[in-house]
């Protein structure tokens, strides 16, 4: 049976100490593990130091990257392990991306026009 092949997205926040060269290797790190698995990174966003509503591990601020790939869901326990137990990274979420559109297209009222 052929392996279902999914849109993911997912949102990790690493500490706001990290050298460039270190955010560097986080961030092929996580892009390495995907494609070993055989999925196809489309995006990474890499922003800037951000302040966060709230101290998380007491940390004010982090950088945000935000992945999105396509793969199927056999490569998502080696990640969450990956972003889970790596010392750098202060919290993730991993979003199945087209369940996200799904509801967002629900929401707003799917096949709703308004003519002008």
């Amino acid at each position: 049976m052929a392996e279902k092949t999914k849109e993911y997205e997912c949102c990790a926040l690493f500490k706001p100490d990290l050298e460039p060269e270190q955010l560097d290797a986080e961030i092929d790190a996580v892009r390495q593990l995907l494609t070993e698995q055989g999925g196809h990174v489309a995006r990474v966003d890499r922003w800037n130091k951000r302040f966060l509503a709230y101290p998380i591990k007491n940390c004010r601020e982090g950088y945000y990257v935000i992945y999105r790939w396509f793969s199927s869901k056999e490569v998502l326990p080696d990640l969450i392990y990956l972003l889970k137990f790596s010392d750098n990274c202060l919290r993730y979420l991993i979003l199945d991306y087209t369940e996200k559109e799904r509801k967002r297209r629900k929401r707003l009222g799917k096949g709703k026009t308004t003519e002008v």
